[in-house]
C-alpha cells in the first residue's frame, strides 16, 4: 500500500458525471449506485482510466449504496440490495487497481441530499445507520473511510462518533456555502473542533467553488494541523441534485488553483462534480511542470 504524504496525493475525478456522460442513466435516488450492478464494467473502466491518468488514490461508488436508499427507490429488499451494491464499488476499485500502488477511499456521503441540510434525520436514527456502516466495513478491502460533501454539523457530530469504531484510515470533507460556513450554516471551524476530537486523519473541502474554496483555506491552515486538502468542482457555481454543472472552468484553471493549494500546504488534491479523467490528466502535468 502506498506510504501516504511522502508527496500529495491526487484523487480521481467524478464517477457520477461520468457514467452520465457515458450515456449510462442514473435515475435519483439511486443516482450512480445502480450502475454497479447494471453497468458494472463501465465503473470499472471510469477507475482505471483514474489510474491511467494519474490519480493515488480512487473513490468506491457507494456515494448513494446505502439502505436507506434502496429503500426510498421501492427496492423489496433494500437491506441486502444496498450491501450487494456496496460490495460491488468495493470489488470494482479492487479490479481496477489490481498491479497498482493506488489506495480506495470508501465513501459515505449523508445520509439524505448532500444539498439539502435540513434534512438530516437526526442523531439518534442517524447514529444507528452509520453505526452499521462502519462496522459493515471494517473488514473489507479498502484503505480509507471518506466521509464526503458533509454539510450538516450534527451529522458530521453523530458520524464522528460512529466511526470511533473503524480500523480504517478517517479522512473528513466538508462541503461550503461561504468561506466561514458549512451548507447548514454552521462554523467550519467548529467542523475543524469536532474533527480533531474524533481522531479525523486528513480534513479536506469538497464539492464546493474554488472561489470559496480559496477563502476557506485560512480557517483550515489556522486551525488544523495534521494533513488537508481540497478537490473542488469544476464549476462555476454549485451543481445541480444529480452532478450536472452547467458552466464549468477550463482544466487548466483548476490544475493552476491546486498548484497554488499545494504551496498552502495542502497533501491531499483532486476534483469533484464535473470532473473527468482529463481534469485529472491535466492536474498531473501541471504539478510536474515548473
Amino acid at each position: 500500500m502506498k506510504t501516504i504524504f511522502k508527496k500529495p496525493l491526487i484523487l480521481d475525478g467524478a464517477i457520477g458525471t461520468e457514467l452520465i456522460n457515458k450515456g449510462v442513466k442514473t435515475p435519483l435516488p439511486l443516482w450512480s449506485a445502480i450502475a454497479n450492478e447494471q453497468n458494472y464494467d463501465e465503473v470499472v473502466k471510469i477507475h482505471k482510466s483514474y489510474i491511467k491518468n494519474g490519480c493515488d488514490i480512487i473513490t468506491t461508488n457507494t456515494f448513494r449504496t446505502t439502505e436507506r436508499t434502496y429503500k426510498k427507490a421501492g427496492y423489496k429488499n433494500p437491506f441486502l440490495d444496498s450491501n450487494n451494491s456496496s460490495d460491488l464499488a468495493i470489488k470494482a476499485a479492487n479490479e481496477a487497481r489490481k498491479n497498482h500502488d493506488i489506495l480506495i477511499a470508501y465513501s459515505i456521503a449523508p445520509l439524505e441530499d448532500c444539498y439539502e441540510p435540513d434534512n438530516f434525520p437526526g442523531q439518534s436514527v442517524a447514529f444507528k445507520e452509520y453505526d452499521y456502516m462502519i462496522k459493515n466495513l471494517n473488514n473489507k478491502a479498502i484503505d480509507i473511510i471518506l466521509f464526503e460533501t458533509m454539510g450538516n454539523i450534527k451529522e458530521i457530530e453523530t458520524l464522528l462518533i460512529a466511526s470511533s469504531i473503524s480500523k480504517h484510515k478517517k479522512w473528513l470533507s466538508i462541503v461550503l456555502k461561504s468561506e466561514n460556513e458549512l451548507l447548514d450554516g454552521s462554523s467550519i471551524n467548529k467542523a475543524i473542533t469536532l474533527a480533531k476530537n474524533h481522531s479525523i486523519d486528513t480534513f479536506l473541502i469538497n464539492c464546493t467553488t474554488v472561489d470559496i474554496v480559496e477563502g476557506a483555506i485560512k480557517h483550515v491552515k489556522n486551525n488544523w494541523h495534521k494533513d488537508w486538502g481540497v478537490y473542488p468542482n469544476v464549476g462555476k457555481s454549485m451543481p445541480e441534485k444529480d452532478g450536472f454543472i452547467k458552466h464549468k472552468h477550463k482544466n487548466i484553471k483548476i490544475s493552476n488553483f491546486l498548484k497554488m493549494i499545494i504551496k498552502d500546504g495542502a497533501k491531499v488534491i483532486g476534483a469533484c462534480c464535473g470532473s473527468t479523467p482529463d481534469t485529472i490528466l491535466n492536474i498531473v502535468k501541471t504539478l510536474e511542470s515548473n
